[in-house]
């Protein structure tokens, strides 16, 4: 933007504010979807805040400010200035008062375009047939603005701001909503509440890209009265009584529906010749028919009488002019039905107990269930879709505001249980499936990663592209320790994370690198990321900032649960459940941990039921962090990434403060950067081809990828993490004490047999040379007990060289243990080739192994 063309949009910002706001009056200027989250700042100097629009005009979909003015301490907030990735913005509560009553008309077209210039006209003529409506009903004169892709009237009004007024301006745009709205244009009813952001006139309305068919405009002000005159609050009243209200079924009145069930109203509409202007969807799935000639006065031509049909079977008819204001459906009917008689069965209903209402005022959410049929509800909260379980505390605060607002009173405990039992019920019978998940979804080929914010958006992620939606599919899930993630900048850089995780052995950053992108991988197993080291080594610190980029939470630390059922829901809770400080794990926390990181199912009894199975989905990236090595389980060691963390200089300690602090600038970079390298991996996935496969085969190959994007190579990534596995194969043999008995005894013999209780009595002599404590639990005292030992360890005896077998001979059980070679050693694979297909053509990229690459035998 030239500096010519700046000036020419401050004045035309500061010359519609002039016009539409008081010199006291404060408002809040709001930028949303900016690189740097929602912008927002408080204002009463209009200067510094056309300044600050200026700078973003034309950069972002839309700037707003604040249509009626805000109390005057929130420009305590930010004074004058505004604020990146603001977290409080204004509530209906900080209005002061209302001082207009704003129309707004939009094209009908998909979410996130602008409108065509067909579109555009068609919602300025609906402006001006409304206008002329209310003048012709002795309203005032309005300003006229053009909002960029539609038109907008604005109507000076002087009301307090409280919940009639609240009500009064929402039944008020019903009204015209249902007037006026058409298959083409609508007249916007949501545009009701008190602190609602307004377009700013004089900056660009760049929804979507600029096309020909579909350019970006200039929002600004058409006309505007030399005096505006207030609309009274009787003008407000009679318009708002035109909008008919939908009733339960079977209640009738000039303006209240009347059952008919299977009875066809557009037969009936045909059949008589109803000349019907045009119909529409209005409300909760009812049809409007709205009629060019009233039937019951000829001379109302003006497109005043209409008929509803609801989803309940009911029907309502009527006419605006006063002249028919006793005019109704059976009127109507009579007209052209004379020998018509509702049949005296049909009783008026009776008065709806508390669970009617609040299953009626439900019919608002979408009930679905997960792949474990627990029930769900997809409702609208502040203009987004929100998923919550139907028996979550937050559901049913939102069930109860939809029936304090419509009855102003509380239901009593038994209204809410009854009726959510049938909630329940809708779910489980009626709804959809989804598989929801905590974080990471994946659906069609693509990944999606959940931001966790306000406005429930999403992050897609396809091979080389990553963009947000604010408008996703039903994916997702969150509790009370989910935490929103910092907007992502995709240009970022994933290897500013090591600028605050101190790793300084190059293999565990290639490695700790690679395994943060996996873990936005769904549907894989998950290595296991282990942070040992002395005390001062912050590894709690590094595993809170590894949360923070995967997994956002509340806590973001836990302590290891005692029983395993609280593990098992501390993992179901959690996508990337963080344990710190640990000694040690026991077998069975070991082995459910194993069955989280590769994935699988926890079963337990449901609360207050005898036989009801609730069932956890487990596969989640765990964490973990002590001052030894607390994973010596064979079966998650081959699950495992230990990264051992050097104690921290005390000349280079930083306040935590301070730590935080730099994260965060570092964060949205760090996370856009991770999501990025996942989309270009995802290119070539597909091409990656190895000979060998460890134990965790999708990590070791998408980490190849992984590594290959980020510039490391995959080649560099495999050494790195054999080299990982070696090492830690070591720690669990040196902590289990029978394994690192076997590996003392065969130091000097190539092989030995024996029965398995000679092999104890040898092991038990062996320990007391070595200094090897055999008093520990994890110690056999008895033969059967050995046997039970060697095969917990059995990988970890063949990763260095050593196999046994165990058969019966005769009256005991009889083993035979043989060295490979001379010495203990890891064994070394034989050499081959990994192949990586070009991403580019068809072209295979042998890569041969060099003698350094034989470990991978082992895989």
């Amino acid at each position: 933007m030239t500096q010519t063309d700046a000036a020419a949009t401050k004045e035309m910002i500061m010359e519609s504010l002039s016009k539409l706001k008081r010199d006291a009056d404060v408002t809040e200027l709001r930028i949303l979807k900016t690189a740097k989250g929602t912008v927002s700042g408080y204002f009463n100097d209009y200067q510094e805040l056309a300044d600050t629009a200026v700078d973003y005009d034309g950069k972002v979909p839309a700037i707003y400010f604040t249509l009626n003015p805000t109390k005057p301490d929130l420009l305590s907030r930010a004074s004058n200035r505004i604020v990146q990735r603001a977290t409080n913005t204004t509530t209906d509560t900080d209005i002061e008062c209302r001082h207009w009553f704003p129309i707004d008309f939009d094209a009908v077209r998909p979410a996130g375009i602008s409108s065509t210039d067909e579109e555009h006209q068609a919602s300025r003529s609906m402006a001006k047939e409304v206008q002329q409506f209310l003048t012709d009903r002795g309203w005032s004169e309005p300003v006229v603005a053009d909002s960029g892709n539609g038109a907008h009237l604005l109507y000076p009004i002087n009301l307090p701001n409280d919940d009639e007024s609240t009500q009064l301006i929402k039944h008020a745009l019903e009204a015209l909503d249902f007037l006026f709205s058409d298959e083409s244009v609508n007249v916007d009813k949501s545009v009701f509440n008190a602190a609602r952001i307004w377009k700013l006139y004089g900056t660009m309305a760049c929804k979507g890209d600029h096309t020909e068919e579909r350019p970006h405009r200039l929002s600004r002000i058409l006309t505007c009265p030399e005096e505006l005159k207030e609309v009274s609050l009787e003008q407000l009243k009679a318009l708002a009584e035109l909008c008919p209200m939908m009733q339960a079924k079977g209640e009738s009145s000039s303006k209240k529906s009347n059952t008919e069930e299977g009875f066809n109203l557009e037969e009936f509409i045909e059949e008589h010749e109803l000349d019907v202007a045009f119909s529409a969807p209005w409300q909760k799935d009812a049809t409007k028919y709205v009629l060019s000639t009233c039937p019951w006065n000829e001379g109302h031509t003006n497109k005043s009488a209409f008929i509803i049909q609801f989803e309940n079977g009911g029907i309502a008819a009527g006419c605006h002019h006063n002249s028919c204001s006793e005019e109704k459906w059976q009127t109507l009917r009579k007209k052209f039905e004379p020998n018509w008689n509702p049949s005296s069965s049909k009783e008026e209903s009776k008065k709806e107990s508390q669970a009617d209402i609040l299953i009626r005022v439900s019919e608002q959410a979408k009930f679905f269930k997960n792949d474990l049929d627990e029930a769900f509800a997809a409702v609208t909260i502040n203009g987004h879709q929100e998923v919550l379980k139907v028996k979550s505390k937050k559901f049913k605060m939102w069930l109860m505001k939809q029936y304090y607002d419509a009855t102003k009173k509380a239901p009593t405990s038994d209204a809410m249980n009854q009726s959510l039992s049938v909630m329940e019920m809708k779910a489980a019978f009626d709804g959809d499936e989804h598989n929801l998940q905590l974080r990471v979804a994946e659906r069609d080929g693509a990944f999606y990663y959940d931001l966790a914010n306000e406005d429930w958006s999403v992050v897609k992620i396809e091979p080389n592209a990553c963009r947000i939606l604010n408008e996703p599919p039903i994916l997702f899930t969150r509790n009370k320790n989910t935490k929103a993630q910092a907007l992502p900048d995709f240009a970022g850089d994933l290897k500013q994370l090591l600028n605050h995780v101190r790793i300084k052995n190059e293999d565990d950053q290639i490695l700790y690198l690679t395994y943060v992108v996996t873990c936005l991988i769904p549907s894989i197993p998950h290595a296991v990321l282990v942070f040992s080291g002395e005390k001062g080594a912050s590894k709690s610190t590094s595993m809170r900032l590894t949360r923070q980029v995967i997994d956002p939470a509340a806590q973001d630390l836990l302590t290891m649960p005692n029983s395993k059922q609280d593990l098992a829901l501390s993992l179901a809770n959690n996508y990337m459940p963080s344990f710190d400080n640990l000694d040690g794990l026991s077998a069975e926390k070991s082995d459910l941990l194993c069955i989280a990181s590769t994935g699988g199912g926890f079963s337990k009894r449901t609360l207050f039921t005898d036989d009801d199975e609730t069932l956890l989905d487990l596969r989640r990236c765990v964490g973990l962090t002590g001052i030894n090595v607390v994973v010596t389980r064979a079966d998650l060691i081959d699950r495992s990434i230990i990264i051992e963390l050097d104690r921290i200089p005390e000349n280079e300690r930083k306040e935590e403060r301070n730590v935080w602090e730099a994260f965060e600038k570092d964060r949205a970079r760090i996370v856009g950067g991770a999501l990025q390298a996942l989309a270009n991996a995802m290119a070539i996935y597909q091409n990656v081809k190895l000979d060998k496969l460890p134990r965790m085969a999708d990590f070791t190959r998408w980490g190849y990828a992984i590594a290959e994007v980020l510039g490391y190579g995959g080649e560099r990534f495999l050494q790195a993490y054999r080299k990982n596995r070696n090492q830690s194969n070591d720690e669990a043999i040196s902590s289990h004490p029978v394994a690192a008995t076997v590996v003392a005894l065969m130091k000097e013999n190539q092989s030995w047999s024996g029965s398995v209780a000679s092999l104890l009595g040898e092991l038990e002599r062996v320990a007391e040379q070595e200094k090897i404590n055999t008093k520990v639990k994890t110690f056999p005292k008895a033969a059967h007990i050995l046997s039970r030992r060697l095969k917990e360890v059995k990988s970890n005896l063949e990763d260095v060289g050593i196999t046994f077998d165990i058969r019966h001979a005769g009256d005991s059980k009889k083993v035979s243990i043989q060295k490979s070679g001379s010495n203990v050693i890891p064994i070394r694979p034989q050499s081959g080739t990994l192949k990586l297909t070009g991403t580019d053509s068809n072209e295979v990229k042998n890569i041969e192994l060099s003698e350094d690459y034989d470990e991978f035998e082992g895989w």
